[in-house]
């Protein structure tokens, strides 16, 4: 293994997850493999403790997020400036417009290897991207889905089968859990009865995320389920749209939207039910995260969802709330026994699939991958 010098590009300051969030794993894994790593945040101000969580030094360019755009001429010549004076050997980037950013510095950048990590689907759907892409891949450069399921979708949109990999998004299992509340405090913080039959999910309020249908088929339930009640833990865009669905089905003392929490996970106690109802997902980390609790999961058969329930999940197709009522009467009517074998058989998968040692290692065989490009 060559020790190497690593820069870690995010577009913005991850407010709403300390700790657990996938691109500080990936500074932790690849600082625990002794390599020198800079965590670089292109945009916003990160919270006092990340240097710390991360073991390696952070790097705020400071950076308007009006200004990350990828024709911004000091943009462009700031980061080619850093890397050429620091001698980064790879420079990692998460989602498109980092990529693309790096991309076309890349030609400033000789002796640089990139990895471009990508969490959703359809970055590249678009004919303009797809010439980007063409235009600007060269050999130095890996693509990273963190699904299988989006790795396919890479390819299909013209990136190369032989540049693309995947590293599945995992959780550090054991270490969430400690994190987490009693479900008697995680209560007590949401202000839920101790006696409520309480299902929830958790993720930003946007179309993408499905809550809408997740509220439809609570409210085919709700009467034949009275001590049951509906949580939401998020925010955003959609929050207002989902408060008025909720008033026009009458269900404003059954439904709960918290807005957004940091650390969202350590509240899945409060859960007895978990559904994530998204249309798309790269692979679906809170469904890792509630399967982790644990809690019975139910989950769409959206992009990475499949991949992170695994054969004996549930399943519905995406945007029907009937199919998401019914999913959800199933697990309401288990036996404690059933109840107890379905948990089992999702934390059986999660712990073959998705260890935080697994994607570590990972991490660091794509380091090697891509230290032995020659760019002498």
């Amino acid at each position: 293994m060559t020790i190497c010098k690593i820069l870690q590009i995010c577009d913005r300051a991850h407010d709403y997850v300390q700790g657990f969030d996938l691109t500080e794993e990936i500074a932790r894994g690849l600082v625990g493999a002794g390599h020198d790593v800079t965590f670089g945040i292109l945009s916003g101000e990160p919270d006092e403790g990340l240097s710390k969580r991360v073991g390696c030094a952070v790097k705020p360019f400071g950076f308007s997020k009006r200004k990350l755009k990828p024709t911004s001429l000091s943009l462009m010549l700031e980061l080619i400036r850093y890397i050429r004076m620091n001698e980064f050997d790879i420079v990692i980037t998460h989602r498109f417009k980092p990529w693309l950013m790096l991309a076309l510095a890349a030609y400033f950048l000789p002796r640089c290897r990139f990895a471009a990590v990508f969490h959703a689907f359809k970055q590249f759907d678009r004919q303009r991207r797809q010439w980007l892409a063409k235009a600007l891949l060269t050999r130095r450069w890996r693509f990273v889905a963190v699904s299988q399921a989006l790795r396919n979708d890479l390819i299909a949109h013209g990136i190369p089968a032989a540049q693309t990999r995947v590293i599945i998004n995992s959780i550090d299992i054991d270490g969430m859990r400690a994190a987490q509340l009693s479900r008697e405090d995680a209560r007590a913080e949401l202000r839920l009865p101790e006696q409520a039959t309480v299902i929830g999910t958790i993720g930003r309020c946007k179309a993408v995320k499905g809550q809408r249908y997740l509220i439809d088929a609570f409210a085919q339930i709700a009467e034949r389920w009275p001590q049951t009640l509906l949580l939401i833990i998020g925010g955003g865009e959609e929050e207002s749209a989902l408060h008025q669905r909720v008033i026009r089905y009458g269900l404003q003392q059954r439904v709960i939207i918290t807005g957004n929490r940091i650390n969202a996970s350590r509240l899945l106690p409060a859960f007895d039910v978990f559904v994530l109802p998204s249309l798309s997902e790269g692979l679906g980390l809170a469904m890792l995260e509630a399967m982790a609790t644990p809690l019975p999961a139910i989950g769409t058969r959206a992009g990475g969802l499949p991949e992170a329930i695994g054969e004996r999940g549930i399943l519905v197709n995406p945007a029907n709330s009937e199919q998401l009522a019914d999913a959800i009467e199933q697990v309401l009517q288990w036996s404690p026994e059933q109840r107890a074998s379905y948990i089992n058989a999702l934390q059986q998968h999660l712990r073959a699939h998705f260890s935080i040692q697994q994607y570590h290692q990972r991490c660091r065989d794509l380091v090697d991958e891509l230290m032995a490009i020659n760019v002498g």
